[in-house]
């Protein structure tokens, strides 16, 4: 199976163009644009004593801030280097053979189920109703006889569409999966930034229910790689038994652990996406012939005219130091989707001259 893309790759670009790396401007990652926070940096500094010893394999003190952040208990929580770590832990530990995944979304999940040999089938949300996750169809799905899925992947709010279930909907898949013992896993990677609606609290009843978690998307760390996953202690310790040794260095634990505590930062992480989202899809919406999909996240997915495809308007704006994610060959969008990431007001108003002009050009 090809390696999913999770972006522009902005070391290729830079070489190619023969320039810096920090020249590039990348839409194609959803990184918090504030960017690293100054708490993880002193952390940084601090932690460099510790590079002269193994790392702490049960990622101790960081489990007792995620846990009490959380309200559960430590047990219930696994580090991982990256959520994406945990996402390929997750079939074989605990036998999935066969799932369903609520797409159009993160192909990680698929890529994971195929590397453990299991099965699996999509059920995309529709274009025509803004790919609001089809709930009523997941249900209908995942509890037929003749249908006989072991676990159900949701990512929420979904990745690329930005859309978000609230807690009811996700309860009602909950009890579904119970009913049928069968896992829920939910990918809440960009929850940070809608914390309402997390499902972390639904834990308490519903033990079947397994929630993925990201640091580095929030806290603007993507290169130290750091995730974790709240469970059931006996779904936490099947998993932790086929983690790697040491999968999560120093330097991430003690990051995490003071980024975490940075209250002011989140604070002002979550009133910046509000307003500037709000701006940047009202400069897409103003450019002829976008259609512009709601988003609860920090990213925008879009759809370009039917006479231009996504791989064209990907490439003149690489041509411009300006990478976006084609979404053209992810299952159940078309080949005009592009996700948006959203960035600084500078930034964000260089992609939407940049966009409007290539929009232009091609017609």
């Amino acid at each position: 199976m090809t390696q999913p893309i999770h972006g522009g790759n902005v070391y290729k670009v830079a070489r190619e163009q023969r320039v810096p790396v920090d020249r590039i401007v990348d839409f194609s990652a959803s990184i918090n644009p504030l960017g690293f926070p100054a708490a993880g940096l002193r952390a940084v500094r601090t932690a460099l004593k510790q590079i002269v010893h193994y790392p702490d394999p049960d990622c101790w003190q960081l489990r007792q801030e995620l846990a009490q952040q959380c309200d559960v208990d430590p047990d219930m929580i696994l580090v991982g280097n990256g959520s994406t770590e945990l996402i390929h832990l997750l079939p074989r530990a605990l036998g999935i053979k066969s799932a369903l995944i609520a797409g159009p979304t993160f192909e990680e999940y698929a890529s994971a189920l195929t590397d453990a040999g299991s099965s699996f089938q999509y059920l995309h949300a529709r274009r025509e109703e803004r790919f609001l996750p089809p709930v009523k169809d997941l249900l209908r799905r995942f509890s037929a006889t003749r249908s006989k899925f072991d676990a159900l992947f949701l990512c929420n709010p979904n990745n690329p569409t930005g859309q978000v279930l609230d807690r009811q909907a996700v309860r009602e898949l909950a009890e579904a999966t119970e009913r049928q013992q069968g896992w829920l896993i939910v990918d809440e990677a960009f929850i940070d930034y809608c914390p309402h609606q997390s499902v972390v609290s639904l834990l308490k009843e519903y033990p079947r229910l397994i929630v993925l978690r990201s640091l580095t998307k929030f806290y603007a760390m993507p290169g130290l790689r750091i995730g974790y996953l709240v469970g059931a202690k006996q779904v936490v310790e099947l998993l932790k038994d086929r983690q790697p040794p040491w999968s999560v260095n120093s330097l991430a634990q003690e990051v995490s652990l003071a980024v975490l505590q940075d209250q002011a930062y989140a604070t002002k992480s979550r009133t910046f996406m509000k307003g500037e989202r709000s701006r940047f899809m009202r400069g897409l919406r103003s450019l002829s012939g976008l259609r512009v999909y709601p988003s609860a996240a920090n990213f925008v997915l879009i759809e370009l005219p039917a006479t231009t495809s996504a791989g064209e308007v990907t490439d003149r704006l690489a041509a411009e130091r300006l990478l976006v994610r084609d979404c053209s060959t992810l299952p159940g969008l078309t080949r005009q989707m592009i996700r948006l990431a959203i960035k600084t007001t500078k930034e964000n108003r260089q992609l939407l001259a940049a966009l409007g002009a290539s929009l232009k050009n091609k017609r």
